[in-house]
């Protein structure tokens, strides 16, 4: 009797996932290091301060402070070309940088490390320095004041959500003239919301659904404002938006740009940055917070692990995160919330990147109905929370084809790790298994195989997306971090064959 066909993944739901540290033990390792950074900076007299080692691993060093500075770009990347076949580490109290390094070096599969180091505590100096010479990793290692070692960790969560009720609050939407911009503007009106839409660009600028979002807009809230306005000019805003007395922010402004084999200089960085970044800090300047009560900005998960191609538009979404939780921390009456999606089908900047760069980051699109209403109820939940209500101040949403996650590994579809899992039943068809859970975690993408090995008697099916490459691994369903009994590797088709 043959086995039952095995169903394929079809319908896409969402996942939700908060941040939680994972502690990690690395192995100390001295490094013979070459510093860039300001000779006051305590890790840097740390350094200066100890003997140079006689033999041990090269690392090229460079030390960022608390926030990213003017022209960091290009610090970077130039830190990134004198390193040559070296390793090179960022060091950093808060200023971010991780995601450009490791997406740059994803490309050429160069050493990279990121530490981030908090209270620069004797012990803390100890244990950073004998990372600089530690394993490339999809996720920086955060060193706190005790000397211990974290990196960063998801677990799955509620999407928060309450019923979008607004009762005529004002709600200010930058980047309103977007895809998504636009179709939340028309969703919050739904809601009773009167949105104002920010955007540089005209009504005559925007394609056709855009517009099509616009006229609907009008129909449904006549109140609805659009504001012409270049937010990375302060004193432009200022004007625009004084007296404006908002109740929530939602920041969808941004661009960008990149793609597989895309290398982008720091003019090109620095762009994308600024439209993500300084249009959300021009913003926040500007309009009191004495009315605000809710500010939820739209990122994406190529902010975490290491994304070729995409380096640029992550370290924009990084240091987004990085602002939204600053102002966070010094206006504790506003919730804040950066959302963190994974690519949307329809709608959004993402969906610009060519489609084979999106199957190789292994994100499982978002439909725009779905993501306009999760989003609508988050803001909504943010708007109504109790003080004392347990809110994620980040929130990773990605998109999944139920059926196929099996025993999730903690980390979201997008990041390494694995992407997709599959229980198989006794007598199933292993092979069909096999390719469905590749499948799935290349979101659909057309693979081939690349080489099959070992015999067993599989239960559980993983599928992990690293570059071009999806790998799978057959375990026993009683031992899932046992050896694997079975491997496959496919490679993701070129697009048109």
């Amino acid at each position: 009797m043959s086995p039952e066909p095995l169903s394929l993944p079809s319908r896409i739901a969402l996942r939700a996932l908060r941040p939680a540290p994972a502690p990690v033990r690395p192995t100390p390792r001295a490094a013979r290091w070459r510093v860039t950074g300001p000779a006051d900076h305590p890790l840097v007299r740390h350094l200066r301060r100890q003997p140079y080692p006689a033999a041990g691993p090269e690392a090229d060093v460079l030390v960022l402070g608390g926030r990213w500075p003017a022209g960091g770009a290009a610090v970077l990347l130039d830190a990134y070309q004198r390193a040559a076949g070296r390793q090179l580490t960022l060091v950093h109290g808060g200023a971010g940088g991780g995601s450009l390094l490791r997406g740059l070096a994803a490309g050429d599969g160069r050493p990279v490390g990121t530490v981030a180091l908090g209270e620069p505590t004797p012990a803390a100096l100890r244990r950073a320095a004998h990372l600089l010479a530690a394993p490339s990793a999809a996720d920086e290692l955060t060193v706190a004041a005790d000397g211990t070692v974290h990196t960063l960790g998801w677990r799955a969560a509620p999407l928060p959500g309450r019923a979008p009720r607004f009762a005529g609050a004002t709600v200010l939407i930058t980047g309103g003239l977007g895809g998504l911009g636009s179709r939340l503007a028309v969703a919050l009106a739904a809601a009773g919301a009167v949105p104002v839409l920010v955007d540089v660009r005209t009504p005559d600028d925007a394609p056709p659904d855009v517009r099509r979002m616009l006229t609907l807009l009008r129909r449904r809230c006549p109140r609805a404002r659009l504001l012409t306005l270049d937010l990375t000019d302060p004193a432009a805003a200022r004007a625009a938006l004084a007296g404006l007395r908002p109740t929530a922010i939602v920041h969808c402004a941004g661009r960008i740009a990149g793609g597989t084999g895309v290398r982008l200089g720091p003019a090109e960085v620095d762009a994308l940055v600024a439209a993500k970044v300084a249009t959300l800090e021009t913003v926040l300047a500007t309009v009191r917070a004495k009315r605000l009560q809710a500010v939820l900005t739209f990122g994406s998960l190529t902010a975490h692990g290491a994304h070729p191609g995409l380096a640029g538009y992550a370290l924009a979404n990084e240091l987004l995160h990085r602002a939204t939780a600053r102002y966070a921390a010094t206006h504790p009456r506003v919730r804040c919330c950066t959302a963190e999606w994974s690519l949307w089908s329809g709608a959004g900047m993402a969906r610009q990147v060519a489609r084979v760069a999106a199957r190789q980051l292994g994100m499982v699109p978002v439909p725009v109905a779905t993501g306009v209403a999760a989003a609508t109820r988050l803001l909504a939940a943010l708007v109504d929370a109790p003080p004392d209500e347990d809110l994620p101040d980040t929130l990773l949403v990605c998109g999944e084809r139920p059926g196929t996650q099996g025993a999730w590994s903690g980390r979201p579809e997008g990041v390494p790790g694995v992407d997709a899992a599959l229980v198989v039943p006794a007598g199933g068809d292993l092979d069909t298994a096999m390719r469905a859970v590749a499948e799935a975690a290349a979101g659909g993408a057309a693979l081939i195989p690349d080489g099959t090995a070992g015999p067993g008697d599989p239960l559980l099916v993983r599928a992990t997306v690293t570059g071009d490459g999806v790998d799978c691994v057959v375990r026993s369903g009683a031992d899932p971090d046992g050896p694997a009994l079975r491997s496959s590797r496919y490679r993701l088709l070129p697009a048109g064959t």
